[in-house]
């Protein structure tokens, strides 16, 4: 894991794939961080409605018991019984980014289109914050046909660049040129590996990392995980896929929860992983195609008995629960 913290405004540097790379999710922790500038006031809205919470599994009551022996589990309210948030929302944060944060930063994603389309808004931090991209989300959904990679793989690149198109107001012109090629490596991926769901989640066992982080400090903006992915979508093509980007993509798609365990997401986001963890666990289960290995064996050229040793695994821990 990378020595780099969260802390401060992070600098663009290059990319695996030849670009610059964005801020992530808490770099910019501090009242006067972009989310206060971007902000047109103070978080107002009420809290959200109840949620249906879902039952941690058991591993996760081991993780979070753990926590409490080793005095790591900190209050999630605050005095006032207000629900707390980690420490880069604040209260002069855009309440889009808020409500991102709230909602769908760390939940599992297992669909191919919401993992494409959080893949592009990753690579847009390079040239934008992240309460500029929430507001322009419509339009990016929009331009890239709803992140069809099928659909946005057959886009005119004359076309998306063209002066005047509604693409320009949002990225580059290298940058929308990567998004129409990206798409055409993940139909390649999907082809290979039966989606790009279970392409990515191959690289964390299909199991989200929790990382029980206190301070947002702690928080890495990439580690060697993030790295390995990078350079695998860069083997394969992909542009604009640097090892922050890629941390970034696996922050908002849940293959790391990295909100601070002082968060009243983390538990959330815990729960949320354990029942993406047992579905993903019988998909592979139930599975019959043998061509579709996970990525880092078909990198490392393992075959088919460590996948037999490692379902049967699964199985056995499905048996146990």
């Amino acid at each position: 894991m990378s020595g780099a913290s969260a802390r401060g405004r992070l600098s663009p540097a290059s990319s695996g794939g030849g670009d610059s790379e964005p801020r992530s999710c808490s770099s910019d922790a501090s009242t006067d961080s972009f989310c206060s500038r971007a902000s047109t006031g103070r978080i107002g809205r009420p809290a959200f409605g109840a949620r249906k919470k879902k039952a941690l599994s058991q591993t996760d009551y081991k993780a979070l018991s753990m926590l409490e022996r080793d005095g790591g589990l900190i209050s999630q309210t605050d005095a006032a019984g207000v629900k707390r948030r980690c420490a880069w929302v604040t209260a002069n944060t855009d309440p889009c980014y808020a409500a991102f944060h709230d909602e769908e930063w760390g939940v599992p994603v297992h669909d191919d289109k919401k993992l494409f389309e959080l893949l592009v808004l990753s690579g847009a931090l390079a040239e934008l914050t992240w309460p500029a991209i929430l507001n322009k989300r419509d339009i990016f959904r929009e331009v890239f046909m709803d992140f069809d990679p099928v659909l946005v793989s057959k886009l005119s690149e004359k076309k998306i660049i063209a002066p005047g198109s509604p693409s320009c107001s949002l990225l580059s012109e290298q940058k929308l040129r990567g998004v129409i090629e990206n798409a055409r490596q993940i139909l390649k991926i999907i082809e290979e590996f039966g989606s790009f769901d279970k392409y990515c989640w191959s690289f964390v066992n299909h199991k989200p990392i929790l990382s029980r982080f206190r301070y947002s400090r702690q928080v890495p903006v990439k580690t060697s995980k993030a790295d390995a992915i990078s350079k695998d979508l860069v083997r394969r093509g992909f542009r604009s896929v640097g090892p922050t980007v890629v941390y970034t993509f696996m922050q908002v798609s849940g293959m790391t929860n990295d909100h601070l365990i002082s968060c009243y997401r983390f538990a959330e986001c815990a729960a949320s992983s354990a029942g993406a963890a047992k579905l993903s666990d019988g998909s592979l289960a139930n599975s019959s195609d043998s061509s579709h290995g996970t990525a880092e064996q078909k990198m490392n050229g393992t075959n088919g008995l460590d996948s037999g040793l490692e379902l049967s695994r699964t199985i056995d821990e499905l048996s146990i629960s």
